[in-house]
C-alpha cells in the first residue's frame, strides 16, 4: 500500500513538473512581438521593424526612412495602418517562427511578371 501510494505521489508531481516545462522560443500561440527585428532573408539588414507597443510599430526602410504604423495581429495575419497616410493600409501574412523570428509577405521588393522566383516572405530575426 505505502509502495503504491508513493508511486502515485511520483506521479503526481512529474505531471507538474511535465505541465509546467515548456520552451517559450518556440510558442509561437500567444506569441507578443516586441522589440526590434531585423531583416534576415533575403537581404541581411535591408530593414528593420521596431515593435513599439502591442498596437505601433516602425519600419526603418533601407534607404534610412522611418515610417510608423499601427498594427493588428490575428491568427496568421497582420493588419499595417499608416499613421501618416491613412490610404496606406496593408493585410499580410505573418508567420510566426519563434519569440525571436517571423517571416512577412513582401511588400518590400518589387517582383517582375518574369522571375521564375519572386520573393513571397521576408524574414526578420531579433
Amino acid at each position: 500500500m505505502k509502495n503504491s501510494l508513493h508511486r502515485i505521489y511520483l506521479s503526481l508531481i512529474l505531471f507538474v513538473i511535465l505541465c509546467s516545462c515548456n520552451n517559450d522560443d518556440d510558442n509561437t500561440n500567444n506569441q507578443i512581438l516586441s522589440g526590434i527585428y531585423t531583416e534576415s532573408i533575403p537581404f541581411s539588414g535591408n530593414h528593420q521593424i521596431n515593435f513599439i507597443n502591442n498596437n505601433s510599430l516602425i519600419l526603418k526602410t533601407r534607404n534610412g526612412t522611418d515610417q510608423e504604423f499601427n498594427y493588428e495581429s490575428n491568427n496568421n495575419t497582420i493588419i499595417l495602418d499608416s499613421t501618416e497616410d491613412a490610404s496606406q493600409s496593408w493585410e499580410l501574412e505573418i508567420n510566426l517562427i519563434s519569440n525571436s523570428k517571423f517571416e512577412i509577405t513582401n511588400i518590400f521588393y518589387v517582383s517582375i511578371p518574369e522571375n521564375p522566383n519572386p520573393v513571397r516572405f521576408v524574414t526578420f530575426e531579433k
